[in-house]
């Protein structure tokens, strides 16, 4: 019994003093050296602080803010300007006759896409080779009518822009534009008897178009166009005979549907020459 006691005595004390060691503090290290950086267990984590946006230590990329490529805006704004774009035009479609033409057009913005205009031209006629074939091989004159002035109210819309890359270094901005307008076009018979009087006609013109200009400045662009002009003209009739009156001539006039489709090459000119964006506050 005695044996016995004597032995769990022991047990507990060698017990105690395991935990009494456990329990003391550990000692404390001595202060580094004047001169000396003391270790940091975050250093890791200072250096990925202070990396450069878009890296990580060691040279790997990560995605930022400063990946973000923002699309430069319009360099071109028409909004509340005015365009004044002298012009010059061929008719494609007429093979006995063709007709050339100067103007020009006043187109004011009412919004960067929205415009409402004026066009005037001035046409001169060439007759064409078929003309002359045509009564040496049909012994026949072609009726044919020459244009003299004409003039239109239009209103245009631009429904698309961009831009584009020259030998990968410089930036032409363009966009492409549509119109429709209706006016009145000037015409004159050619009588097939060159003596003969010749009379005039005033008709109702409406016209459609599509286009596309390039932007070489603030205030400068180069335009090219196709318009279709459509009106009904008044011939000479083919039974006129030698002196007739004129008033009775053109009462027999004949009546024939037109479309005059021209090519048309421009200058567009801004004013004001300037412009400023202007951004929501």
């Amino acid at each position: 019994m005695t044996r016995l006691s004597i032995g769990v005595f022991a047990f507990v004390a060698t017990l105690g003093s395991g935990v009494a060691h456990a329990q003391d503090p550990a000692p404390a290290e001595p202060p580094p050296a004047a001169g000396t950086e003391a270790p940091s267990e975050n250093k890791t984590d200072e250096t990925a602080a202070g990396a450069a946006p878009g890296e990580q230590p060691g040279g790997a990329h990560k995605p930022s803010y400063e990946d973000i490529v923002v699309v430069p805006r319009k360099a071109f704004l028409k909004s509340g300007r005015l365009e004044l774009a002298p012009l010059a035009g061929v008719t494609l479609n007429d093979n006995l006759i063709h007709h050339y033409s100067v103007g020009g057009e006043l187109n004011f913005y009412l919004t960067d896409v929205f415009s409402i205009g004026i066009q005037g031209q001035y046409f001169i006629k060439e007759r064409s080779e078929r003309d002359s074939l045509v009564g040496l091989q049909y012994n026949r004159v072609p009726t044919l009518n020459r244009y003299k002035y004409a003039g239109v109210f239009n209103f245009g819309y631009v429904p698309g822009y961009g831009k584009f890359t020259i030998f990968n270094k410089f930036i032409w901005h363009w966009d492409i534009f549509v119109s429709a307008g209706v006016g009145a076009i000037w015409t004159e018979i050619i009588p097939r008897i060159a003596s003969d009087q010749s009379f005039q006609n005033i008709n109702i013109m409406p016209d459609f178009g599509v286009g596309t200009r390039f932007f070489l400045n603030d205030w400068l662009t180069v335009n090219f166009s196709l318009r279709d002009y459509v009106f009904n003209d008044k011939f000479e009739p083919t039974d006129r005979t030698r002196g007739e009156d004129i008033a009775t001539v053109k009462a027999g006039a004949i009546s024939q549907f037109v479309n005059n489709v021209m090519f048309f090459a421009s200058v567009g000119f801004y004013l004001p020459t300037s412009f400023q964006y202007r951004t929501p506050r």
